[in-house]
């Protein structure tokens, strides 16, 4: 039973961590060029202020790239609508008050 226990363990967290490796991958190729790695940027919010941006206040995310009619478009749009949850979960798991070190070499 035990055993049961440790391989289910093993395997929830290997799940969520496919969702943050996800989330990295979208939050590179998307927000990087402007924001840097999330590193450098993922740290800048609370995990429950990125709750709050990419859940709650999608017109505050809008609001603050205003001056970026493409970042708008992309908020808009349905490929932002099936990326955010991922990319939430993974500037989450590095907010400001995370324990964790983010790593985007990959």
């Amino acid at each position: 039973m035990r055993r049961v226990v440790v391989l289910l363990m093993v395997l929830i967290s290997l799940v969520f961590g496919v969702k943050e490796k996800k989330g990295q991958k979208y939050y590179l190729k998307r927000c990087s060029s402007c924001h840097g790695t999330g590193r450098m940027w993922g740290n800048v919010a609370t995990g429950e202020e990125w709750k709050r941006f990419f859940t709650d206040d999608i017109e505050g995310l809008k609001d603050f790239h205003k001056d970026s009619p493409n970042v708008i478009k992309y908020i808009e749009s349905k490929d932002f609508k099936k990326e955010k949850g991922r990319m939430w979960r993974f500037l989450q798991e590095f907010a400001s008050d995370s324990e964790s070190i983010p790593s985007c070499n990959n």
